[in-house]
């Protein structure tokens, strides 16, 4: 199921980069169980829904994937893990003095997710309440913004709802 087929987008991380990361559902084991973005039309709706509709693409489709990938491996096995090489990234955006909002957003699309990684990466307080949704083949990664630190699920209303019916169907199969 991608973004231009059945798909909607739901930025729930609350950082641009983990709902870059969230454009796939993961396994427990890494990897890619339901790809979002399966073409260049699937990232404009994606763009379109994070409103940066105007961001220049990738060269191709193989480059969001490898990006994605090794981006998702720093935040789960930290920055020195792996060689995702965000300065090329950040070299790409060529920024200039913004004249308005409307000028940040024709920046390359995987130049300004580096910018939304280097953030929260150099941030230790944002960087320990990011976590990965434990539901079944979900993998999605979100900042826990709650006060006390205790969100689980990236969507209570999918990946709970679904662990709760779980719960509640294997204790009524126990009885």
């Amino acid at each position: 199921m991608t973004y231009s087929t059945h798909s909607i987008v739901r930025p729930i991380a609350g950082r641009l980069a983990l709902d870059f990361l969230n454009t796939a559902n993961w396994s427990s084991e890494g990897r890619v169980v339901q790809e979002k973005i399966a073409g260049m039309v699937d990232l404009d709706v994606w763009l379109r829904a994070l409103d940066l509709f105007n961001a220049i693409h990738p060269a191709s489709v193989e480059d969001i994937y490898a990006f994605r990938s090794n981006l998702r491996s720093v935040f789960l096995d930290g920055p020195q893990q792996v060689d995702l090489d965000l300065d090329q990234h950040l070299q790409s955006l060529k920024v200039q003095a913004p004249s308005s909002i409307e000028s940040l957003r024709c920046q390359p699309i995987l130049g300004i997710v580096a910018v939304s990684a280097m953030s929260l990466l150099n941030d230790a307080r944002e960087l320990k309440r990011v976590k990965m949704c434990p539901g079944s083949d979900c993998g999605w990664l979100f900042v826990d913004e709650t006060k006390n630190a205790r969100r689980k699920w990236c969507i209570m209303e999918t990946c709970g709802n679904r662990a709760k019916a779980a719960r509640s169907y294997a204790r009524k199969a126990k009885a």
